[in-house]
């Protein structure tokens, strides 16, 4: 046994010695390979923005991503280039431009996300050897309208149209900076004709259905088209999204959506119509946005009836207040979950749209309004914080009430859980320095967000007096309630039609013009506004949106000036 055992080790010795001594037996050539100018593995990829549409280009520069670290004339002779984006080559140069729009066909892309991209490779490839030197790339695709453009409804002669701001961090000087720019009338240029009727407004809508980014309905005196957000194309009218066909005389007036703060609990979004003559309409999607359409039997608040002549303000999510001037109450259009089933062994629980008559509060008579009463302005806000969380939020009516010289505003407190008032001795009530009238424009947030800048916003509400612009400033100290009442220095050179938050931050002020001015400014220091932006679309200024992902912290539907017609205040 001993010798069998001395027999296999001798066997394998050999084995070892005989690869020790195998010299010879390969050649071996240096690689030389691409000294990457960063680590472009799966955690660090080279990242390229890519925006779609007319006139759009992207930039493909692979001599910036590498060096050599010897015979760079020589080595570029003996080596190839291969771009790929989702699995497809698009290109073999080192450098060169494309339009999005045929990268975009080439790879097969069919639905802009707004936040993911996809994944690609940069490849330096031997010709000889077909040794290949990847980079992985990470490009992200946006729409042709993105995340932050600008929407602008204005009147076209006796038409209307919409047309686009686009922003873009530029490279100037080596320092970033945003470029906008505007590209006009493209509704009719995407869709080949044009919007008739006098413009009212821009409603945005969540409608994943539609397009990641959602849909936005075109309101005017004569149409409502809903289109898709990222690409402007029309996919519907308003009027063919009820059950039983379009109610009798449907001309709405006003739209307003609380989105679904819920949608993990199977919270779809709620839609609320106004028609001209005060009759609301409701629809109730399901979460994933495969079912809903409106009610062609207007809403049944309860026996007195209604006449609704103001959606107002909130956050996206929230309930949006209204005002019902037959009865010279604040209702509260919201949604909330109900039980449904025989049993509790048989139920489940859905929600419902549900329109809700505030009964009284200490600071504003939210049912039992002066007759001759004249709403202004309504809207969620949040300068009032730990009182008015979760399902309590706090509201701010602008009003003219005939018993008093000047404009009046006051705060209200309401809780969706209870559907009842809710007061804690915080809530403002006073006048403002002069009386408005329904040609006003107001701007007020209702904000969640803890930025430095969305924080002053809760603060401040703007509203116009023809072309110049004012502010209120509430303290900053929950526990002050007083206020300021201060001018916004600007150089403005018409009549103030429509105002606009940029949504994330707040920090950009945006207004539109009678003459079809559209300006933007900075206000991150109130008392100094930069203007960033000016141009004219050449007719009135009806709504300016905002494009982009928005949250439940976030501001929804900003207010615009809506003329409600034929309409007994």
């Amino acid at each position: 046994m001993k010798s069998i055992r001395l027999y296999i080790i001798l066997f394998l010795f050999g084995l070892l010695t005989g690869c020790f001594e195998d010299e010879g037996n390969y050649s071996y050539e240096e690689i030389n390979p691409p000294l990457w100018s960063d680590n472009f593995n799966t955690s660090s990829p080279k990242r390229i923005l890519a925006y779609a549409g007319d006139g759009e280009v992207m930039e493909f520069r692979g001599s910036k991503m590498f060096t050599w670290e010897t015979d760079s004339a020589m080595r570029a002779d003996e080596v190839r280039y291969e771009w790929k984006i989702k699995g497809v080559v698009i290109s073999e140069e080192l450098d060169f431009d494309m339009p999005t729009d045929e990268v975009v066909k080439k790879i097969g892309l069919t639905r802009y996300s707004n936040d993911m991209g996809e994944w690609g490779t940069f490849s330096v490839i031997e010709k000889k050897t077909g040794i290949t030197f990847p980079a992985r790339l990470f490009v992200y695709f946006y729409p042709p309208f993105a995340p932050y453009d600008w929407f602008i409804l204005s009147e076209n002669g006796g038409n209307s149209k919409v047309s686009v701001i686009s922003s873009r961090t530029v490279l100037e000087n080596g320092k970033e900076t945003f470029n906008y720019k505007l590209k006009e009338d493209v509704y009719a240029t995407i869709n080949g004709h044009d919007i008739p009727g006098k413009p009212k407004d821009l409603v945005m809508e969540t409608s994943r259905d539609v397009s990641a980014g959602g849909a936005c309905v075109i309101l005017t005196d004569q149409v409502a088209y809903e289109v898709n957000v990222q690409n402007m194309m029309k996919v519907d009218e308003v009027k063919d999204q009820f059950l039983d066909g379009a109610p009798v005389d449907f001309k709405i007036a006003a739209m307003r959506e609380k989105a679904p703060s819920s949608p993990s609990f199977g919270e779809g979004a709620a839609s609320f119509i106004v028609t001209e003559d005060g009759r609301l309409f409701t629809r109730m999607r399901s979460a994933n946005y495969l079912v809903g359409k409106y009610l062609t039997e207007p809403y049944y608040i309860d026996a007195n009836g209604y006449e609704i002549t103001m959606l107002g303000h909130s956050t996206y999510g929230q309930n949006i207040p209204c005002y019902d001037a037959k009865n010279r109450r604040i209702v509260m259009a919201t949604t909330w979950r109900e039980d449904v089933g025989e049993d509790m062994y048989n139920k489940t629980s859905v929600y419902k749209t549900r329109v809700i008559p505030l009964k009284r509060h200490q600071t504003v008579p939210v049912s039992e309004f002066a007759e001759g009463t004249e709403m202004l302005y309504l809207s969620q806000k949040h300068h009032i914080p730990f009182f008015y969380e979760g399902t309590t939020l706090l509201f701010t009516a602008y009003y003219n009430d005939p018993n008093y010289p000047a404009t009046l505003v006051g705060d209200f407190g309401f809780d969706n859980r209870s559907a009842s008032f809710q007061f804690n001795g915080f809530e403002r009530w006073f006048r403002l320095p002069v009386k408005l009238d329904a040609s006003s424009v107001f701007l007020v947030s209702s904000t969640y967000r803890s930025s430095t800048y969305a924080e002053d916003a809760k603060y401040r509400d703007f509203y116009s007096v023809g072309n110049e612009l004012y502010f209120v400033q509430r303290a900053a100290d929950w526990m002050d309630t007083s206020v300021r009442f201060l001018k916004f220095n600007a150089t403005i050179p018409s009549k103030i039609t429509s105002l606009a938050y940029a949504f994330f931050d707040l920090d950009q002020l945006w207004i539109g013009c009678e003459d079809g001015t559209i300006q933007a400014y900075d206000i991150r220091n109130i008392n100094s506004p930069v203007l960033l932006f000016e141009k004219n679309v050449g007719g009135k200024v009806a709504s300016i949106k905002q494009i982009g992902w928005h949250t439940t912290s976030h501001d929804w539907s900003v207010y615009e000036l809506v003329e409600l017609k034929n309409i007994k205040l």
